[in-house]
């Protein structure tokens, strides 16, 4: 299926196919869909045998649409030396390492690698982190922390990310 639009790969505007490349389905111009393989969409199958609803069921209503459960931009992220105000925090208890990796229920040594910032926690480990410890180790993301408007303009594509890879003629 033919159609005009920007090709996700270099940005043109021209007839784009929908192709397969790398596992990654995007619509690209004549030029980049020969570097994968297009994807031909067909109707679906109608089933020969009438499906039957179990006896007693009721008309089922049309499925809504639920929200997703966070919005990422919306979120809140972690706080810059995390790792330092958990360590001195702990310390402030006067606990040791161990002694609160036992009472989190996670291994020392994933304490220790969060606390030298090795490591992210999960949204879990945060979780028990800041209810035992009774601090804030995330902040809500502002439209100053967010860096996903100056990384990524609105007309990247993926060609001026990825490098192609052409194979040298011999």
């Amino acid at each position: 299926m033919n159609r005009i639009q920007t090709c996700e790969m270099c940005g043109i505007e021209a007839p784009v196919t929908l192709v397969e490349i790398d596992h990654v389905e995007l619509y690209a111009c004549p030029k980049c869909a020969k570097f994968g393989k297009p994807i031909i969409s067909y109707p679906p199958k109608k089933s020969s045998t009438p499906t039957k609803k179990p006896v007693g069921m009721k008309k089922s209503e049309p499925r809504t649409l639920k929200p997703p459960r966070k919005d990422f931009l919306h979120d809140k992220i972690l706080i810059d030396g995390y790792g330092t105000l958990i360590q001195e925090s702990r310390k402030a208890k006067g606990l040791g390492r161990a002694e609160f990796a036992k009472i989190i229920k996670e291994k020392e040594t994933l304490l220790a690698r969060i606390e030298t910032e090795k490591v992210l926690p999960t949204d879990r480990i945060v979780a028990k982190i800041e209810r035992e410890l009774n601090i804030e180790l995330k902040t809500e993301v502002s439209d100053e922390t967010s860096t996903t408007d100056s990384f990524i303009s609105k007309s990247t594509t993926l060609g001026s990310i990825a490098k192609i890879k052409r194979k040298k003629g011999k």
